[in-house]
């Protein structure tokens, strides 16, 4: 696909870098020169300096011909100019960024009005990741696998942990639980590892499971917590308002730290249900004073890694067992990981992650389901196919030499009926299933046939 992005902030050059691996055509567009010398040194896409509401910035960038804009720079205006402008050269789809609440109150109005397919809103977006870590109360990220209930997580090998030293095809039978290892991110090296594999201290596995059978897994390498009741949420911006929002509406109580004064006063009309404390998130003795020891969670989300770190160490020095930090800067990440607090979030991860899945649901057109799942500060793919009949690899277990799959692929899961199997060496596929399929991201896949070798 032709893509223009605009705008390359973070989020944006996550997204090309991914981008990059899949061969798509990419043109970026952003005001700062040097941003865009950066980026177009780093990856194999091309750059105009230029606003993307500028007609002839846009018709340079090939608007005419585009599949896609993405308008993604701080301004709602402009991404909201730029798109309309595209739309109206001739670009097939169109995503802007909208974060102002008055812009967004209604969002029919704007796709109408400027030819929007799809308006991303950062702050709701991230919030309700962070909401799903806090409901699903494990020491680690959990999330959903597609709309079933199977769960992916993410776990970080401790040094006295069970899983230490480990080989991945001793790992089941020595904790009797049913899951699948997908990813071992090893320091800065994704892998999709086989089963003779050896788990080392501080490898991000990534696992499937059905629920039931993630809750035993957690329960055997002690990352279960106790459920969350309340929650010390430190940063009271756009996006730890909503954030508060969405607990209390699952009646979890929020206290609510915040250091501008004018801003605490608007959250006490915005959150009557919050108690709002107005101080710093790196004041030790404010925080032990408002009880952060007692609370069930600690999550940090200011715009600031420094106090989010800091933060995140006092919630832990406080015996806080669930902590959710917003990380920006990939080395703040790494140290929070070295002390244990596991659950980080990285706001641009996510919104980059949101935009590949809306690409992959285009690139598609509804023929395959497909996503992306971050795993550390890496991404994998992971695409369903449905069988058809007379397809040549059914009725063979998976462990057949004929059933060899590429380097860097692996099946995670089968649906049969209204069953979800987690596969062993054992299984086989068969004529009407559908399988999930995890590549890396430069591998590109088509049909099941392609994941063969």
């Amino acid at each position: 696909m032709r893509i223009i992005i605009v705008g390359a902030r973070k989020a944006a050059e996550i997204l090309i870098e991914h981008l990059e691996k899949s061969n798509h055509d990419v043109i970026v567009i952003d005001k700062s020169k040097s941003t865009v010398e950066a980026i177009t040194n780093r990856y194999s896409v091309n750059g105009i300096c230029g606003s993307g509401a500028s007609r002839e910035v846009l018709i340079s960038a090939g608007a005419d011909t585009a599949d896609v804009l993405l308008s993604l720079t701080p301004v709602d205006e402009i991404n909201l100019l730029a798109c309309s402008m595209a739309k109206s050269f001739g670009t097939r789809y169109t995503v802007a960024e909208v974060e102002r609440e008055e812009l967004i109150s209604d969002k029919a109005y704007l796709r109408d009005k400027f030819g929007i397919d799809y308006i991303l809103t950062r702050k709701d977006i991230v919030a309700s990741a962070i909401a799903d870590q806090v409901y699903f109360n494990s020491a680690n990220r959990v999330e959903p696998f597609f709309d079933s209930n199977v769960l992916l997580a993410e776990i970080i090998v401790e040094k006295d942990s069970a899983l230490s030293e480990a080989r991945l095809q001793d790992v089941k039978p020595m904790l009797n639980s049913d899951f699948l290892v997908f990813g071992v991110l090893r320091g800065d090296k994704l892998m999709v590892p086989k089963g003779e594999f050896v788990l080392k201290p501080g490898d991000v596995i990534g696992i499937i499971a059905d629920k039931a059978e993630m809750t035993k897994l957690f329960s055997r390498v002690d990352l279960v917590r106790k459920p969350v009741r309340s929650v010390m949420l430190v940063g009271g911006g756009e996006m730890g308002a909503a954030l508060a929002e969405q607990l209390i509406r699952h009646r979890i109580s929020v206290k609510l730290v915040e250091r501008s004064r004018d801003r605490c006063e608007e959250l006490l009309e915005e959150l009557p249900k919050a108690k709002i404390i107005y101080g710093s998130g790196t004041d030790v003795e404010l925080l032990e004073r408002e009880g952060i020891g007692k609370c069930d969670a600690c999550v940090c989300v200011t715009n600031s890694d420094e106090t989010n770190l800091l933060t995140s160490l006092i919630a832990w020095t406080n015996g806080v067992n669930n902590i959710i930090t917003t990380i920006r800067g990939a080395s703040y990440d790494r140290v929070l990981r070295k002390v244990t607090i596991n659950i980080t979030v990285s706001p641009d991860r996510i919104v980059a992650e949101k935009l590949l899945d809306y690409l992959l649901s285009l690139e598609t057109g509804g023929g395959k389901h497909s996503r992306y799942y971050s795993l550390g500060a890496d991404m994998l793919k992971i695409s369903a196919f449905d069988i058809p009949a007379g397809f040549s690899k059914t009725e063979m277990p998976l462990m057949n030499d004929e059933m060899r799959l590429k380097k860097g692929v692996l099946i995670v899961a089968i649906t049969r009926g209204g069953d979800t199997i987690i596969p062993k060496g054992s299984d086989i596929i068969q004529c009407g299933d559908r399988i999930f399929v995890l590549s890396e991201g430069q591998i590109d896949i088509h049909s099941p046939l392609d994941i063969f070798s």
